[in-house]
């Protein structure tokens, strides 16, 4: 359990406990940022400074020794982004202070190998978002402990035939067509990773949409990273 807990961020808007995940990469300058879904900031007119981000959280009820709280400075969403069908759904955000690295806190790698080298791979996403589909803390309520669900990661044409034209192949990929688990509120903007050959974590997608979740029988869909690398490195 927790194999992604000391790169998952939880991302809070204003009094809320949890808006969305988030997941730490390192920029060309050495920081840490978040990278995360552009839609995780409709309606909240991209204010920097109404965003706490918190790492180091294995349980979101325990004080952790390693917990930290930080905010933010600027957030940056793709400018494509369309929230009317979650194209280029990735946003990064900039955290004001530097982020203590430790144990329980540390960035994710940023892959430069095409999520199609990961096709047919049992891969992980992370979240502490709902368990049954609903509203948040209404019919579904959120995760105490970072939860996990390993899921095969499918072709584009496996993904097209689910979604038609909904699916991007030049932004998007998907995964767990019958996945008994999946992500549901809250997770948006999570981590989805393979473990290399070196035994580390790839970073290959970003939690984004699905017709439904937590067990629906459809696959998820996620932010396609690599097809990113030029626009993450340039303003990360």
């Amino acid at each position: 359990m927790d194999v992604l807990v000391d790169k998952q961020v939880i991302l809070r808007y204003r009094t809320s406990t949890l808006t969305c995940g988030g997941v730490l990469i390192r920029n060309n300058d050495g920081q840490l940022v978040v990278l995360t879904a552009a839609h995780c900031g409709d309606g909240t007119d991209n204010r920097p400074g109404d965003w706490i981000i918190d790492t180091g959280v294995h349980s979101r009820s325990a004080n952790e020794q390693n917990q930290r709280s930080y905010n933010f400075q600027s957030i940056i969403s793709h400018h494509q982004y369309n929230s009317r069908i979650f194209d280029n759904d990735i946003a990064i955000m900039k955290i004001t202070q530097t982020v203590v690295e430790n144990d329980d806190v540390s960035p994710i790698c940023v892959t430069s190998v095409p999520s199609r080298d990961y096709w047919h791979q049992l891969c992980v996403m992370t979240g502490w978002g709902t368990t049954s589909e609903g509203k948040m803390n209404i019919s579904g309520s959120t995760s105490d402990r970072l939860q996990e669900v390993y899921k095969p990661v499918l072709t584009d044409a496996d993904c097209s035939s689910y979604f038609g034209t909904a699916y991007n192949p030049s932004t998007m990929l998907c995964a767990g067509a019958a996945a008994a688990n999946d992500f549901c509120q809250g997770d948006s903007g999570g981590p989805f990773a393979c473990l290399n050959r070196n035994g580390l974590w790839d970073l290959i997608g970003i939690s984004s949409w699905a017709y439904g979740c937590a067990g629906q029988s459809l696959p998820s869909v996620y932010v396609d990273v690599y097809n990113y690398l030029t626009w993450i490195i340039n303003n990360a």
